[in-house]
C-alpha cells in the first residue's frame, strides 16, 4: 500500500465522521418524511413535522460541511465526482430543496388537498434524498468507471445501476434503515397513546424489511464483490466493525420487541455508525473505487499538506461550535416529557 501523510489520513477520517454525523442526524428526518403520508390523521402528521420542524436546517449543515470538505481537501476528487455525476446530484439538490418547499408551505392555506400535496412532496423528496445517498455509498463499494485521466464517466443511469444489485440494496437498505431510525426518535418524543400505537406498527414493518435488505446486501458482496472484502482479509481485526453493524442491528429488533425505544434508538444509531465505518474501511485507501481497480481516486489525490493544515484547525475550532449549537436547539425544543 502507498505511503501517505498523517494530514490525508486525518482527512479521510474527518470525512467519515461528517458523512456519519450527516447520517444520523438528518437521517431521522429523512425517515420521518419518508413514513408520513403513513400516519392516519392530520394530528399525527402535524405532530411529526412539528418534531423536525426546529432541527432538520442544522442537520443539513453536515452534508454541506462534508462538500465543502470534499471540495478543500481532495479537490481532485471533488471535481471528478461532481463533473462525472452531475445529472444524480443536481437530482439530489432538486430533493433537498422539494423538501423544503414542502416543509415551509404546507400550512400557508387551510385545505386538505393542499396539505396532502406537500405531505407526499416531503415524503417522495425524503425518500429520493436517502435512496440516491445510498445508492451512492452501493457505487463506492462497488466501484465505479474511471478513465485513467482520473474521469468518471457514470450518468445518472450508471449511478442508479440497476444491473448490479449492490447500488440497488444499498438504497433500499438506506431507505428503510432511516425510516426505522425516524420512527424510533418520534416515539421517544411522544406520549400520546394514539400516535404511539401507529409508530409502533411502522417500527414492527421498518425494522422487517431493513432486517431483509441488509441480509440480502451482505450475502450479495460475499458472493459476487469479493474485492470489496480485501482490506478485511488483509487486517482481520477491522471485521470487529460489520460485525459490531450486525449486532446493534440485531440489538434494535429486541429493544423494538421490548418497547425500549429510547435503547433501539441508540441501536439504529450504532448501526449506522458502523455500517458507514465499514464502508471507509472496505475502501481505504480510496475515496473514489474505480473499475478498473488501477484508476481509484485516493487519499493521495489532496491538497497540499499545508491546505490540510490550516482546514484541521478551522475544523478543529468550528466542529465544537456546531456541536453546541445543535445541543442547544435539541435542549430548546424538546418536549417536556419524554416515555421510555
Amino acid at each position: 500500500m502507498a505511503d501517505f501523510s498523517i494530514l490525508q489520513l486525518v482527512w479521510f477520517g474527518l470525512l467519515g465522521v461528517l458523512f456519519i454525523a450527516y447520517a444520523l442526524l438528518d437521517g431521522f428526518d429523512l425517515g420521518v418524511g419518508s413514513c408520513l403520508p403513513h400516519f392516519k390523521n392530520e394530528r399525527s402528521r402535524r405532530f411529526a413535522l412539528e418534531t423536525v420542524a426546529p432541527v432538520w436546517d442544522g442537520n443539513e449543515v453536515w452534508l454541506l460541511t462534508a462538500g465543502g470538505a470534499l471540495f478543500a481537501a481532495f479537490p481532485h476528487v471533488y471535481a471528478s465526482v461532481f463533473s462525472g455525476l452531475y445529472t444524480a446530484l443536481v437530482l439530489l439538490l432538486g430533493m433537498l430543496i422539494f423538501r423544503v418547499l414542502a416543509l415551509e408551505l404546507r400550512d400557508k392555506i387551510e385545505s386538505a388537498s393542499w396539505r396532502c400535496f406537500w405531505d407526499w412532496s416531503f415524503c417522495i423528496s425524503s425518500t429520493m434524498i436517502a435512496l440516491l445517498l445510498g445508492v451512492a455509498v452501493g457505487n463506492l463499494v462497488a466501484g465505479l468507471p474511471v478513465d485513467a485521466s482520473g474521469e468518471i464517466d457514470a450518468g445518472f443511469l450508471g449511478l442508479l445501476n440497476l444491473l448490479e444489485p449492490i447500488p440497488l440494496l444499498s438504497g433500499l437498505l438506506a431507505v428503510c434503515l432511516l425510516r426505522l431510525h425516524g420512527a424510533l426518535f418520534l416515539m421517544i418524543r411522544t406520549g400520546e397513546a394514539e400516535i404511539r400505537f401507529d409508530l409502533l406498527l411502522r417500527l414492527t414493518k421498518e425494522f422487517a424489511a431493513t432486517a431483509i435488505f441488509y441480509i440480502a446486501l451482505t450475502a450479495w458482496i460475499f458472493v459476487t464483490a469479493p474485492s470489496a472484502l480485501h482490506n478485511f482479509k488483509e487486517i482481520p481485526v477491522i471485521g470487529i466493525v460489520p460485525v459490531a453493524a450486525a449486532l446493534f442491528l440485531v440489538a434494535t429488533g429486541i429493544f423494538i420487541r421490548l418497547q425500549t425505544f429510547r435503547l433501539a434508538f441508540a441501536g439504529t444509531a450504532l448501526t449506522i455508525v458502523f455500517l458507514i465505518s465499514t464502508v471507509g474501511l472496505g475502501i481505504f485507501p480510496n475515496l473514489v473505487p474505480a473499475i478498473p481497480p488501477e484508476n481509484a481516486l485516493t487519499i493521495a489525490d489532496s491538497a497540499s499538506d499545508k491546505t490540510l493544515l490550516v482546514m484541521l484547525v478551522v475544523a478543529i475550532l468550528g466542529i465544537p461550535l456546531v456541536l453546541l449549537y445543535h445541543f442547544w436547539v435539541y435542549r430548546a425544543f424538546a418536549p417536556k416529557k419524554i416515555s421510555r
